[in-house]
Order: C-alpha cells, then sequence, then structure tokens
C-alpha cells in the first residue's frame, strides 16, 4: 500500500495555453511527488504570446470549491496566485483567515500575479490590486513572492534601493506582519540572478547564475508552487526556499519550445544536481565563494567516525583501529583544554590517524592539527581563511538543503549530515532527518564531497545507514556506552566494512 501525497492546494487561474497558471502547478506538484487539487478563480484565453481574455468565476462557484475541498481532506500547503476580482479577493482572505484558525500550522505561499511574463504583457490582475490586495491577504500569509515590478505595485517600496533600507521600509510599512518576502530577482540584468528572503530580522540572498534561455513561462507559478510542495512535505522555510530555487534552475534549464512565443518551463523531477544549488548571501558575514577548497579527502578513506570527548576515549578508538576521529569537548572553560587538543593531535599523529578538533579551532591551528570541525553556528565566527592557510583540513555539520548550499560554497574537505536519528548527546534544534532525506542527501553530494551521516546511529542502524549511499558514519555512544568498548569499536569497524563493501558489489552489479 503506498503512502498517501502531501496535498497542496493551488488558487488561480486555469491558463488555455498549459504555459502557466493552474495547469503548471499540476505539472509541479506532480513532478515533486505532492498531489495538487485546485481552486479555479478565472479561465484565460491564451498561448504562448498573449492573454486575450481574463473572466472570473462566481463568487457561488469560488466558494463551493473551497468548501467542497475542505469537506474531504484538509491541505498541506496553500499555494494562492492570481485573483481576478475584488469580490474574489475578500472571498478568499476570509477562506485564509478561517483556514489559519482551523489549522494553526498550515503554512500559505502568495504569488501576486500581476502581470503575465509573455510579450503581451497584458494585464491578468483585475483589482485595484496594491495596498488593497496586500490589507485582505498578507495577514494570513507566511511567504510572499512577487518580483521586482509586483513588489513595486504592491508596496509602492522601491525594490533597487539597499537590503538594510528595504527591510526598514518593510518593517515599517508592515509592522504587524509577521510573513516572509521573497523578492525574486529573474528580471533583472546582472550576472546573478538572487532571490532576497527577507523578514523583520534577517536577510539571506539565494542566487544563481542567470541563465540565457527562452523558454521561461510560468516561472513564477512553478517557483511558488515548488515551494508550497516542499513545505508540505516538512521541510522548514530556508530548506524549502533552497530547494525551489534549486527545481526552478533545472526547470529553465529543460524548458520547452511550444508555440511561437516563450515556451514553458521543463519538470526536472526533485532537485538531486548539486550544480543547481544556489549559493547563499549573507550580507551581514560578508560570505562569499571560495575559489580554493579547503584540503581533499579521499571518500573511501574516511571510514567509520567516532566522535568522543576525551583524549583517554580519542586513544582507545584509534588503538583498536580507527583512521578518522573526532575531538569534541563542549565545556570551553575546561581545565588543561590547549593541553588536551595537543595530545588528541600528539594521538593522530602516532597512529597516523586524521583527528579533527570540533569548534577550537584556533588551538588546532596552534597544535597543528589534521582539521577542524565546525557546526553551522560556528561559521559566522571562525576564520576560514586562517584555518584554510594554515592546511588544515575542514568538516562541516549540516541539517538540510539549506545549511549544504552554505556549506558547498565554502568548499570543505567534508560534509556532515545530521541528525539521522533522535540522539543521547545533544539537544537538538531539528527534527531527525531519517533515512530518506539522508539518501537524498548523500546523491546530491555524491561525487563532489565525502558524507558523513550522524546522530542517534548504533550497531543496528549501520547497515541501513550505509545502504543510503553515504560514504562514513559518525558514532557516539555506540562506543563510549558499550560494555567492552574496545570490542564495540573493533566490531563496527568490521561490520562497517562488509556494508560498505556489499553496497559496492551491488552497484557494481547494478
Amino acid at each position: 500500500m503506498s503512502l498517501k501525497p502531501p496535498v497542496v492546494w493551488c488558487v488561480g487561474g486555469s491558463d488555455s495555453s498549459a504555459h502557466a497558471g493552474l495547469q503548471a502547478d499540476l505539472r509541479s506538484g506532480q513532478d515533486l511527488a505532492c498531489h495538487v487539487q485546485t481552486i479555479v478563480t478565472c479561465v484565460t484565453a491564451q498561448n504562448s504570446k498573449q492573454v486575450r481574455l481574463v473572466e472570473p468565476v462566481s463568487l457561488l462557484m469560488f466558494n463551493e470549491q473551497w468548501q467542497t475541498l475542505l469537506d474531504d481532506i484538509p491541505p498541506d500547503a496553500i499555494k494562492v496566485s492570481l485573483l481576478p476580482s475584488a469580490e474574489l479577493v475578500l472571498a478568499c482572505s476570509t477562506w485564509l483567515k478561517r483556514m489559519k484558525a482551523d489549522y494553526p500550522n498550515l503554512l500559505v505561499v502568495f504569488d501576486p500575479v500581476m502581470a503575465a511574463s509573455s510579450e503581451s504583457g497584458n494585464r491578468l490582475q483585475q483589482t485595484s490590486a496594491g495596498m488593497s490586495l496586500l490589507d485582505h491577504i498578507l495577514p494570513y500569509v507566511d511567504v510572499i513572492t512577487p518580483n521586482l515590478m509586483e513588489f513595486e505595485l504592491l508596496t509602492g517600496i522601491s525594490g533597487e534601493q539597499g537590503l538594510t533600507e528595504l527591510q526598514d521600509s518593510l518593517n515599517t510599512q508592515f509592522s504587524l506582519s509577521t510573513c516572509h518576502w521573497l523578492l525574486k530577482g529573474g528580471h533583472g540584468s546582472s550576472e546573478q540572478a538572487t532571490d532576497w528572503l527577507i523578514d523583520k530580522t534577517a536577510t539571506i540572498g539565494f542566487s544563481t547564475p542567470r541563465l540565457n534561455v527562452h523558454n521561461t513561462r510560468g516561472t513564477g507559478c512553478t517557483l511558488s508552487t515548488a515551494l508550497a510542495s516542499f513545505i508540505s512535505h516538512g521541510y522548514d522555510l530556508l530548506d524549502a526556499v533552497t530547494m525551489a530555487k534549486a527545481y526552478i534552475t533545472g526547470a529553465l534549464k529543460s524548458g520547452v519550445k511550444i508555440g511561437t512565443g516563450a515556451g514553458p518551463l521543463g519538470r526536472p523531477g526533485w532537485p538531486l544536481q548539486i550544480e543547481n544549488l544556489p549559493e547563499i548571501l549573507l550580507p551581514e558575514t560578508k560570505e562569499q565563494s571560495y575559489i580554493r577548497a579547503f584540503p581533499a579527502i579521499p571518500a573511501e578513506e574516511i571510514g567509520l567516525y567516532p566522535v568522543v570527548d576525551s583524549v583517554a576515549w580519542l586513544k582507545l578508538v584509534l588503538e583498536n583501529g580507527v583512521k578518522t576521529a573526532q575531538l569534541r569537548i563542549k565545556d570551553a572553560s575546561a581545565k588543561g583544554l590547549a593541553a588536551d587538543i595537543q595530545q588528541a593531535i600528539d594521538l593522530g599523529n602516532q597512529y597516523h590517524a586524521r583527528v579533527f578538533i570540533n569548534d577550537y579551532w584556533r588551538l588546532a591551528i596552534q597544535y597543528d592539527a589534521y582539521g577542524v570541525h565546525l557546526g553551522q553556528e560556528d561559521l559566522s565566527t571562525a576564520n576560514l581563511s586562517e584555518i584554510r592557510k594554515a592546511g588544515l583540513a575542514l568538516g562541516i555539520s549540516t541539517h538540510g538543503y539549506y545549511e549544504i548550499a552554505r556549506a558547498q560554497s565554502i568548499q570543505p574537505s567534508y560534509i556532515a549530515l545530521g541528525h539521522i536519528f533522535p540522539t543521547q548527546t545533544k539537544d537538538m534544534p531539528s527534527q531527525p532527518q531519517g533515512l530518506k532525506r539522508l539518501a537524498q542527501y548523500a546523491r546530491l553530494l555524491e561525487g563532489h564531497y565525502p558524507t558523513v551521516a550522524i546522530g542517534g546511529i548504533d550497531a543496528e542502524r549501520v547497515q541501513p545507514v550505509v545502504q543510503t549511499g553515504v560514504d562514513s558514519v559518525a558514532l557516539v555512544t555506540a562506543i563510549t556506552k558499550a560494555i567492552d568498548p574496545e570490542a564495540a569499536t573493533q566490531s563496527l569497524l568490521t561490520l562497517f566494512a562488509e556494508e560498505k563493501l556489499a553496497r559496492n558489489e551491488r552497484e557494481a552489479f547494478h
């Protein structure tokens, strides 16, 4: 029996050319393993060149579509786009208010369609738009996705001003709103197409090279529906935006020539191509792409990867054959911290092993460590240039697509993926990733960066974790809480090697 796919409700117009509108929503949702249900706001007569006629549905029909769907099954996410009349704006506002009250965790994406993206530029939105539209819809929206033209028409704020000024303007004008603004940069003229996610406290850029392609119809529809689809699969907003941006890049690359005007986007499937991931831009940390990568580690050489909290534990695992390990001392004020780190590095040299020092990058540089491992919170404070200049390898923890994209721009020696299962050693702000997502991450990074799975992995879970395609498995309590740690270490080394061999043989057979 197959699992029920997430259900996404798409509210918008029917496009007779099937290049955009609800037809594009249906294709995108299906491509991303969602079941899209539609609430039609209008029927349009359009082709690849022009929008000839827009005819709104009656208020009775609009309301009946909402109620009929709701009588059967609620959605996992809602995407709202074309609202062609004032009465439908008011009705949609009423329904969204009700849905938000009844389903507080339901997220709503709003793509404020103001005009067709065809050469004709015929306006689709027939309401007075602007502030009246936002007054009624914005209070019930979690993410709004305007391009620069739509943003200025809706808000009267210029999208060309600096990011700080833009954020201040939004905070002033929409002080009561908790909505995130995803300001799309696809219509700009720079070499990069950067979308900026702006809320009251942060501004994050998602940047990809601008593509010189002709078949671009339905870009806005596809992005917002992809965003709603990933949200419906349970991804948080930063992951969902990262994935939607990667999906759009793949869709633009695979556009189809249908008609004499601009054709529709392609449907590239789940975003598993690392070259389509956006670069993450964080203005406050001045992060940018690095030309030179950190030292490479052959993926097949990392092996089993214990993470231990003392020099004594490190010595034990190295004595029993481990070739990659991490010293993670949580208390920065611990007595003898520097001496412990120096001793750990000496043990690594003694046993010809790769010993990574967690967090304490200055001491790692001082005592000439093999490598440093950093969490996401450390990336904004650590001096990555100094670590690279010292020749140290670098591992980075990630917890989803957004953090993988951020790590990729740094070009680390390996990327850790976690936490896979609930952990005993650390309180985590995110939910466990699980095996399905782990397999997607491993496929995304295969051949580009070695991958290390971490979090709640014991002896019974090594086999299914290895079969996802990751290169290495990090263990903590499977060794440190074992009755016989030496025997557990040796047994886990053997188990890991056997499972890697079995996986390689299966891959070679297929």
